[in-house]
């Protein structure tokens, strides 16, 4: 198996594998056997990636004493001793096997001298509550009385390391049905949990056949962190990995079988976020009633907005459906010539239709039949045409006006002054580096130059910061499943860590601290 270059940060330590360790001896007894299904795999990176991640994170974010943090915390808890006898180059981690209905633990330290590795624990408190046993360049660690039946777990570990710093992964599916049915009794209770504190709002029990099924049809789950020193950024990401023929499997195997066709529309000023959208919509793909979704997201506190939304729902929700994808890319700048302290964003949406002559024939009669549009909404259709695209403005005085640009197969929503004017065809810019299903960009800098209304105090800690570097989240199809990765660069994390200080100087002191 290809390893990866160090260049990744965790906090597990061998203390934590020792506690978690001890922890599953409460509830283990003395069966044994080398066939038991694994059901859990917790991994870290190796004890020297551990070191060279602290301090490039330390020295990112202002904190170098980080870099020193891993050894000092060794050398507490071994009592001065060190590490002695660790391979610190081989990754760490925990087991979870299930023998007859019990989960037990088997925690791996790698060791060039295991009987070393072994003595350097012999004093820490809990040490009389695991067994620790030399195992080839492994020592394992499981609970009083519990015997190790895994002895070589190195490719279980590095099928989390290989791509996250830390990680855990679990098997849903192969849960003894004791832990599924004591799984779900807790699952029961999330109903009167939840009225208990949310009092009479709507908070709904959840469908334990549901969770069942779920559980039955989930093979793998993996989630954890990773900071990368070669690419500059830190992400934090979740894969789920579906049985093979089953409705969730399938689901994630078509989605992302459609060639984006949309592209996101070029403004004038900085692009603060950006959001592409690109799902293959059939049988196995529907996100359920269109039309009921699009208007759930249209939920409004006025009737008569509320009403307008689900017609407009009626309408778009079909034109989805017949495209064959579900298509929508967003841009939202701020304008570079906006007054001084004053947030003027232009936004841009779009969508992907069936039928662009039809759905503008649609809206006119949507607009001519429905009732209760409220006064200061008028609309003015067919105001002007260009390249295949008619123009149609929906104005709110006195805040401004939103412009339709209805093409053959797309729709562009866009936010205009009131007293603008010129109508062009829809300029994009090309997107290339999408792929399917979705993607959510935020660049700090622009974001955060437009914000108002802040409180007087972040408003000052903001205005002495240079606000740098980009979020990005990421949806993607993998065999059989899907992967979500939140990622911050670099300048983002440097920035987070500055901002954070700038937060914790304003945090007021206790006077009976300053006072001594």
């Amino acid at each position: 198996m290809k390893q990866r270059k160090p260049n990744r940060i965790s906090c597990t330590t061998a203390t934590v594998l020792l506690l978690g360790t001890s922890w599953f001896s409460a509830q283990a007894d003395n069966q044994t056997g080398s066939s038991a299904p694994v059901v859990g795999v917790v991994a870290c990176d190796s004890f020297a990636e551990i070191r060279e991640q602290c301090a490039w994170l330390g020295g990112l974010i202002g904190f170098p004493v980080l870099g020193g943090l891993p050894d000092t915390y060794a050398m507490m808890v071994t009592g001065g001793k060190g590490l002695r006898g660790l391979d610190i180059n081989r990754p760490i981690g925990v087991v979870i096997a299930v023998q007859g209905d019990i989960p037990v633990a088997h925690g791996f330290l790698p060791a060039t001298d295991p009987k070393t590795l072994i003595d350097t624990f012999a004093d820490i408190p809990f040490r009389s509550m695991v067994e620790m046993t030399a195992a080839g360049e492994w020592v394992v660690v499981t609970p009083l009385g519990q015997p190790a039946t895994i002895n070589d777990p190195l490719d279980m570990l590095t099928s989390i390391t290989s791509h996250l710093s830390i990680g855990v992964k679990l098997f849903p599916s192969r849960l003894p049905d004791s832990m599924k049915e004591s799984l779900l009794d807790d699952v029961e209770q999330v109903g009167p949990v939840g009225q208990q504190i949310f009092g009479e709002l709507p908070v709904g029990g959840v469908d334990k056949g549901l969770v069942k099924e779920s559980l039955a049809q989930t093979e793998a789950i993996l989630f954890g962190l990773a900071i990368e020193k070669n690419t500059d950024r830190i992400f934090i990401e979740s894969r789920t990995i579906f049985t093979e023929g089953g409705l969730p499997g399938t689901f994630w195997a078509t989605a992302g079988e459609v060639t984006p066709s949309l592209s996101v529309p070029l403004q004038k000023g900085g692009e603060a976020i950006r959001v592409q959208i690109a799902q293959k919509i059939n049988d196995a793909t529907q996100l359920g009633d269109i039309e009921s979704f699009l208007a759930m997201l249209g939920q409004v506190k006025q009737p008569e907005l509320q009403n307008l939304m689900e017609e407009f729902a009626g309408i778009v929700g079909p034109q989805i459906s017949d495209f064959g994808a579900f298509e929508f890319v967003a841009s939202v700048v701020i304008p570079e010539d906006r007054a001084e302290g004053e947030l003027v964003p232009s936004v841009v949406v779009a969508m992907g239709i069936d039928d662009g002559k039809t759905m503008a024939e649609q809206l006119k009669g949507f607009v001519d039949e429905v009732d209760g549009i409220p006064g200061n909404i008028t609309f003015e259709f067919d105001v002007a045409e260009e390249e295949g695209f008619s123009f149609h403005d929906i104005v709110m005085a006195p805040l401004g006006k939103v412009t339709l640009a209805i093409g053959e197969k797309s729709v562009y929503a866009m936010t205009r002054a009131v007293d603008e004017s010129e109508y062009e065809a829809v300029a994009s810019e090309q997107t290339d580096q999408f792929q399917p299903i979705a993607a959510v960009d935020v660049r700090l800098e622009p974001l955060l130059d437009g914000v108002a209304g802040l409180p007087p105090q972040m408003a000052m800690v903001l205005e002495n910061l240079e606000p740098q570097g980009e979020l990005n989240l990421l949806v993607r199809p993998i065999t059989r499943g899907v992967a979500v990765r939140l990622t911050a660069d670099s300048e983002a994390v440097e920035f987070g860590g500055t901002l954070g200080q700038g937060i914790f100087t304003l945090m007021p002191t206790d006077p009976a601290v300053t006072n001594e």
